[in-house]
């Protein structure tokens, strides 16, 4: 009888059906919309049994909360790497760490994203993806000082401003340079968070 599975094997097996069953649904989200596609969809894309599938997810919004999830954790870590890195006195005024990492990676997949944050989206899509982009805004913002702008209100406006931006950045034929882009958010930021107090650490910029 041979040995059973290792857990790292299993491991490994697990996140090799679930990155299948995420870029399937991407890949469907970009030719059809959310509300077109069913689990059924996404596993004969994806080569995998419905039951394969629930054992995984519960359905196709959960699907869909996993690869945003896994995109986040991903943004965050180069955030992080951005934040040390600006420490070290090597890349000074960085700003929002994960903003440029999710413009560079929606510019390597703009035909995917057009679907998850474009036209035809729909709105579990664009309301999934605006609340990653939200907790990405609120996890580099220091707490506010006394007499400030409620901390969730200014994530939720930023994030808001930041998912239309990126949603008008990947329509466009000829989008502008990514770090432009960046740098037209941060730019466009400050309003918001000189007067509330919540001024980025990385911005460089008093309030």
């Amino acid at each position: 009888m041979s040995a059973l599975p290792t857990t790292p094997v299993l491991d490994r097996r697990s996140q090799r059906t679930r990155d299948a069953l995420h870029g399937a649904l991407v890949d469907l989200i970009a030719e059809r919309g959310w509300d077109d596609i069913t689990v059924q969809d996404v596993c004969d894309r994806a080569n995998i049994g419905r039951s394969t599938f629930y054992s995984h997810y519960t359905g196709k919004d959960a699907l869909l909360v996993g690869g945003l999830e896994d995109l986040q954790a991903e943004l965050q870590r180069q955030a992080r790497a951005r934040a040390a890195s600006a420490a070290a006195g090597a890349d000074a005024g960085v700003g929002f760490g994960f903003v440029l990492g999710l413009i560079e990676h929606a510019h390597e997949q703009r035909k995917i994203f057009r679907g998850l944050i474009g036209r035809r989206s729909g709105y579990v899509v664009h309301q999934r993806f605006r609340e990653m982009v939200m907790r990405l805004v609120s996890d580099e913002l220091p707490p506010p000082a006394p007499g400030a702008l409620p901390r969730e209100a200014a994530a939720r406006w930023l994030s808001a401003a930041f998912v239309e931006m990126l949603s008008w950045w990947v329509e466009q034929a000829t989008p502008m340079p990514t770090t432009e882009l960046e740098a037209l958010f941060i730019d466009l930021a400050q309003p918001v968070l000189a007067p509330s107090r919540l001024v980025h650490p990385d911005l460089g910029r008093a309030p």
